[in-house]
């Protein structure tokens, strides 16, 4: 297993309400998140699975404990500061596609790029053709999300979500709006950007059909990891 981290989570809680209503949704957790490894976050609903996703995330700030991303603890930064980092550095896939209706494939792959104001590089139009290429949306580019099946539609939120070459993609029930077939299909595509692209993946799932995609799995249960455990190839 690599050193080098992705990510890594000290001490982390997070409560909810105050007095009678008062929620512990983590409860002092420690992980390590390697770099170009693919690492599957289960748990039962309530265990604290979505909420330990978006504090590793910057979506979220936690109650305590400390987040580090790509070398940078997030507790250092401010909100507009936080929200460049995490379009330079971090990549999400959701179950809803999140798509525009009104534009290409190809425009939607883009966009993040073009809304932080950075230009079409060399660097950047090789990586978007490489990307393409592996995810199998060469012939699809210029149709609209519309014209796509759901799978389509979840293959371009990955390549956009692939574009700026993140230090780490969280993709949350991924599959969720998703038939078998597509859903193998998108899970496979994940697999294949950590082993050919080198990415970084994180993905919460209650599935363990989606889970046996990933390198290691690891699981919550009220707020706590009890298990940590490798996935047989």
């Amino acid at each position: 297993m690599t050193s080098l981290l992705a990510a890594s989570a000290r001490g982390l809680t997070k409560s909810f309400g105050r007095g009678d209503t008062l929620v512990h949704a983590l409860r002092g957790v420690d992980l390590d998140l390697p770099a170009g490894r693919f690492t599957a976050i289960m748990g039962p609903s309530g265990s604290g699975k979505s909420t330990l996703m978006h504090c590793l995330a910057g979506l979220d700030q936690p109650t305590g404990g400390t987040v580090t991303v790509a070398g940078q603890p997030l507790e250092n930064l401010g909100d507009d500061a936080l929200t460049r980092f995490r379009r330079d550095h971090v990549g999400f896939v959701f179950q809803a596609f999140n798509l525009l209706p009104m534009l290409s494939a190809e425009q939607n792959i883009w966009l993040p790029t073009e809304l932080a104001g950075r230009d079409r590089s060399s660097e950047a139009q090789q990586r978007f053709a490489a990307i393409v290429e592996t995810l199998d949306l060469t012939e699809r580019l210029g149709h609209r999300p519309s014209e796509l099946s759901g799978g389509q539609q979840q293959r371009v939120a990955i390549a956009r979500a692939l574009l700026a070459g993140p230090a780490i993609v969280f993709a949350d029930e991924p599959t969720g709006n998703l038939d078998s077939t597509s859903s193998a299909e998108v899970l496979s595509l994940l697999r294949q950007s950590v082993r050919e692209l080198g990415q970084t993946v994180v993905m919460v799932t209650h599935e363990i059909e989606a889970a046996q995609y990933a390198d290691e799995v690891v699981v919550l249960a009220d707020g706590r990891i009890t298990e940590r455990r490798e996935v047989a190839a």
